[in-house]
C-alpha cells in the first residue's frame, strides 16, 4: 500500500499487485452512495477475488435453516480480455508496472497497467470506475486498451452475472436475460425468499466499432462478446454502463408499505428508462455530475488535519468516505451494516454500532440521516417486542443483530470452533449481550439533546423509550440477600466475557434507560401530546413512571473499590492475570484464541474492546477526575484491542487524561484497522463502525467536544505534533465551524440559531455569523 501519492491526504494506493492479497483492497476500495455499494474487484478476477454487489434492504434467507443476510446481487464488474487468444491476467506473462488508487475527493478508482502476454504482446491498460453520487442507480466503467509493440486481435466479454453468491449460498434465482434495443443488455432475477425483484442493466460503448459483436447467454451469466483488430499505438476505449433497480426502491414504496412492490414489471421498466436516459451519456459526464456532489459532500463534512504525518489526514477522509458511502440518508426501513456494505462480513447486519460509533458523527453534521438511524429502530419495534415475548420479558428487547424490519434476532446460533473440544462454538451475542437496547435509548436522547426535535419526540422517540424501559423493568432481577435489583447472566461490551453479572456498563445504561423514560412520562402531556395520547391507550403511564423510579434506585451500580478501580463487572477482579505482552505486540487480532479457549478466556483478566472505558467515555461525570483516570491505566493495561470498536474510544479517553502521546498512538491505530499493513485486515470489508471512531478521537478527543444535558463543550486537546485540525458540527440548529490550534479555539457561526456552549471552561454565547 502506499499513501503519500499527490494530492496528499486524498490518495489510496496500492503499489504493487499479489494475486493472493486481492480482497483488502476491494474492501477498501469500494465505492458506492448508500443505495448500492460495489466491491472493488479487478476485472479480470483472481483466486482471492471476491466479487460483490449490495443493494441497501434487499435482506433474504437463503437456506430455512440460515440465518437472513444481505445478498451479493448479479456482478457487473467482471470483464474477460484475450489478447491473440491468450488470456489478460496479470498472475501470467510480465507485469512490467501496476497501480491502483482511490481518490477520496471524487470517488474514482483507476488502475494503470503495463503487461506483457506470454506470446510477448505489450500493452498498456487504464481502468476507471466510479459509482454514482449523483444518481444512486449507476455504475459506470471505463476501460483504455493500447497495443504497444504489435498489432493485435482483441476479444472482450463482458456484460452481468448472477454466479455470486454469499461464500457459498445462492440468494438469486437465475432470472430473465433479454437484449433491448440500442444494445442493453437486461437480466433480470429475485430472492429466492424474501421475492425482492432486482433489475441490472448494462451497455457497452467503443470507440472503435467491433469487427464482430455477439450476445452470449449462459446459466446464471449473460454477456456480449466483442473483437476487435487494433494496430500497434492505436488506443481503444470500452465505457460500460450500468444500473441497478430492486423492488424494495423507495419509488416503489408508500408510508407504511415497509417491503415495497413484488412487481417485476415496474422494476424492469424502471431499469430500461434510466438505460436507455444515459445511452446518449458518456461516462465522463457521469463522472463529473458525481464528482460534483463528492465536492459539496467534501466542502461540509471535511476534518481538516495539519500533522508532520500525512497519513493522519488521509486516515480521516478515508473514514469520511466510507461515511458516506455506508448511509441510506433518506430511507429509514433500514441501518447500518458492520461492515457497511463493502462485503460480506456480519451478513450486512446491524449492531450497537450504529447509535454508540457511528450515531454522533451523523449527528453532529446531518441531523436529518441520524434521524433516520432511529427511525429504523422504531420501525423494528415488531422485531424486538417478539424477541422479549419469546424470552419472557415486556416490552422492547431489541436483537443483538439487526436485518429486515420484521426480522426479529438474525444473530447465527454457531461460528468457528473451540480450540479445546472441537465442537462449533455458540453466538452467546445474540441470547445474552443485551445492552443493544439501553444503547438505543442513549442514541434517542442523545437526538434529541443535539435538535431539540419535538416531533420526532411525540411521534417516535416516547415510544422508543417507553417500550425499552419496559423491557429494562422486567428484566432486572431482585435479590433478597443485598435488598437490590441486579442484571445476571449477560456480555457486557467486552464479548471475552460471557455469563457475567452485574456488568457496570449494562447496569448504568439500564438505569439512564429506565430514568428517560420516567422523565419522558413527566413531559409527555404538555410537550408531546400525540405520544401521551398514543401511550396512554395502551399503559398506565402514571404506574409505569412509580415502576420505574422505584426500580431504578434500586439497581445495583459498582462502584469503586478500596483501591479506586469500579469492577467491569461482579467476577472480573477475581480472575487470573497472565502476562498479556504477547497479545499485545500481536500483528493481527484474536491470537489469544490459538492459545485459550473462549471458556478458559473467561477465567483471565483480560479484555477485548473497551468496556468500563466505554461507560466512562460516554458517561463522563459518573466518577470523579482521579477515579476516571485510574480505571482508564487499569483497563486499557488489560485490554488486547481485539474489536475494531475500541481504540477510538480508548483515545478519546487518553486525550482528556492528558495521555498525549496514548492518544495519537491510539489514533493512529483506529485509522490503521482498514488501511494498515495487514493485507488480510478487510477481506470481508471495512470496519464501519471504527469509520465513526476516527472522527470521534479528533472530534471528541483531541478537541474535546462533549455534550450535555442541552449544552455542548470544546476543550483543547490537540497532540504535539499536530498543527491544526478543523472541522464543522451542527448543535440545535446552529452551524459552527471548529477550528484547534495550540494557541486556542475557535469557533465560527455560519448560520441557523444562536447558540450557548462551553469553550474551555469558559460559557459563551454565539449568534449568526
Amino acid at each position: 500500500m502506499k499513501y503519500d501519492l499527490e494530492p496528499r491526504g486524498w490518495i489510496v494506493a496500492e503499489e504493487t499487485f499479489d494475486p493472493c492479497r486481492t480482497a483488502k483492497c476491494e474492501s477498501i476500495f469500494a465505492q458506492g452512495n448508500g443505495y448500492i455499494n460495489i466491491r472493488c474487484a479487478l476485472e479480470e478476477g483472481y483466486l482471492d477475488t471476491y466479487r460483490g454487489a449490495f443493494i441497501t434492504g434487499t435482506f433474504n434467507k437463503a437456506m430455512p435453516d440460515e440465518v437472513t443476510e444481505l445478498p451479493n446481487l448479479p456482478d457487473v464488474t467482471a470483464m474477460e480480455f484475450i489478447v491473440n487468444g491468450e488470456r489478460f491476467a496479470m498472475d501470467q506473462g510480465t507485469l512490467q508496472s501496476y497501480l491502483r488508487t482511490l481518490d477520496l475527493h471524487t470517488g474514482e478508482a483507476t488502475r494503470t497497467v503495463q503487461w506483457k502476454s506470454p506470446a510477448g504482446a505489450a500493452l498498456e491498460l487504464t481502468f476507471r470506475r466510479f459509482v454514482s453520487l449523483d444518481n444512486e442507480h449507476i455504475a459506470a466503467f471505463s476501460v483504455e486498451v493500447t497495443p504497444t509493440n504489435q498489432d493485435i486481435e482483441l476479444v472482450v466479454n463482458s456484460g452481468i452475472s448472477t454466479r455470486n453468491s454469499n461464500t457459498g449460498s445462492q440468494h438469486c434465482v437465475e432470472g430473465e436475460m433479454r437484449m433491448l434495443p440500442g444494445g442493453i443488455l437486461r437480466l433480470m432475477t429475485h430472492t429466492n425468499e424474501s421475492n425482492v425483484p432486482i433489475s441490472v442493466h448494462c451497455l457497452h460503448k467503443f470507440s472503435a466499432k467491433p469487427s464482430e459483436s455477439l450476445p452470449v447467454i449462459e446459466r446464471r451469466r449473460f454477456v456480449g462478446r466483442y473483437t476487435f483488430r487494433l494496430a500497434k499505438g492505436q488506443t481503444l476505449r470500452i465505457e460500460k454502463l450500468t444500473c441497478y433497480h430492486t423492488g424494495r426502491d423507495l419509488p416503489f414504496t408508500v408510508y407504511g408499505q415497509q417491503r415495497g412492490t413484488t412487481n417485476p414489471d415496474i422494476v424492469a421498466a424502471a431499469g430500461d428508462a434510466l438505460a436507455a436516459k444515459f445511452a446518449d451519456t458518456g461516462y465522463d459526464a457521469l463522472l463529473a455530475a458525481s464528482a460534483k456532489k463528492w465536492a459539496a459532500y467534501w466542502a461540509e463534512q471535511d476534518v481538516q488535519i495539519e500533522s508532520d504525518d500525512s497519513f493522519d489526514q488521509l486516515g480521516m477522509r478515508f473514514a469520511l468516505y466510507h461515511l458516506n458511502i455506508m448511509i441510506k440518508r433518506d430511507d429509514d426501513r433500514v441501518g447500518i451494516g458492520a461492515k457497511g456494505m463493502t462485503g460480506e462480513g456480519y451478513k450486512g447486519h446491524s449492531f450497537w454500532d450504529t447509535e454508540m460509533f457511528l450515531m454522533p458523527y451523523y449527528l453532529l453534521t446531518d441531523p436529518a440521516a441520524a434521524k433516520t438511524l432511529l427511525g429504523y429502530r422504531w420501525r423494528s419495534l415488531p422485531g424486538a417486542f417478539k424477541k422479549a415475548s419469546e424470552n419472557g420479558y415486556q416490552g422492547a428487547m431489541f436483537p443483538w443483530e439487526s436485518a429486515w424490519l420484521d426480522d426479529g434476532e438474525v444473530t447465527p446460533l454457531y461460528c468457528g470452533a473451540d480450540i479445546v473440544t472441537g465442537k462449533s462454538s455458540p453466538v452467546l451475542t445474540g441470547m445474552i449481550e443485551q445492552h443493544i437496547s439501553a444503547d438505543i435509548a442513549w442514541g434517542v436522547w442523545l437526538y434529541y439533546q443535539a435538535t431539540g426535535d419535538d416531533d420526532f419526540m411525540n411521534r417516535r422517540g416516547c415510544e422508543l423509550l417507553i417500550e425499552i424501559a419496559r423491557f429494562w423493568a422486567s428484566r432486572v432481577e431482585w435479590q433478597d440477600d443485598t435488598q437490590r435489583y441486579e442484571i445476571k447472566n449477560v456480555i457486557g461490551p467486552d464479548e471475552y466475557k460471557d455469563h457475567v453479572d452485574n456488568n457496570a456498563f449494562t447496569n448504568y445504561l439500564t438505569v439512564f434507560a429506565m430514568e428517560q423514560a420516567e422523565r419522558c412520562i413527566k413531559d409527555m402531556p404538555t410537550q408531546w401530546p400525540d405520544a401521551y395520547a398514543k401511550l396512554s391507550d395502551s399503559y398506565d403511564l402514571n404506574a409505569l413512571a412509580a415502576e420505574l423510579q422505584d426500580k431504578k434506585a434500586k439497581v445495583y451500580l459498582p462502584q469503586p473499590n478500596a483501591d479506586g478501580i469500579v469492577p467491569q463487572n461482579a467476577q472480573y477482579l477475581g480472575l487470573d492475570a497472565i502476562d498479556l505482552s504477547k497479545y499485545k505486540n500481536q500483528q493481527g487480532v484474536s491470537s489469544i484464541y490459538e492459545d485459550y479457549s473462549p471458556a478458559q478466556m473467561n477465567q483471565l483478566m483480560v479484555s477485548k474492546q473497551a468496556d468500563l472505558v466505554m461507560l466512562m467515555r460516554i458517561m463522563p461525570d459518573l466518577f470523579d477526575a482521579e477515579t476516571r483516570r485510574k480505571n482508564f491505566i487499569f483497563y486499557e493495561s488489560r485490554t488486547l484491542h481485539d474489536s475494531s470498536l475500541s481504540h477510538g474510544q480508548h483515545c478519546v479517553l487518553a486525550a482528556w487524561e492528558g495521555l498525549d502521546d496514548m492518544a495519537l498512538d491510539m489514533y493512529r491505530h483506529a485509522i490503521a484497522i482498514d488501511l494498515g499493513p495487514n493485507m488480510k485486515s478487510s477481506d470481508l470489508g471495512i470496519h464501519s463502525a471504527s469509520m465513526g471512531n476516527v472522527w470521534q478521537c479528533v472530534v471528541c478527543g483531541f478537541a474535546g467536544l462533549e455534550w450535555h444535558e442541552g449544552g455542548l463543550s470544546l476543550r483543547n486537546h490537540l497532540p504535539a505534533s499536530w498543527q491544526r485540525a478543523a472541522f464543522n458540527i451542527v448543535w440545535r440548529g446552529a452551524k459552527l465551524h471548529v477550528e484547534v490550534t495550540h494557541a486556542g479555539i475557535t469557533v465560527t457561526h455560519r448560520g441557523g440559531s444562536a447558540v450557548e456552549i462551553t469553550v474551555d471552561g469558559q460559557p459563551v454565547k454565539l449568534a449568526a455569523e
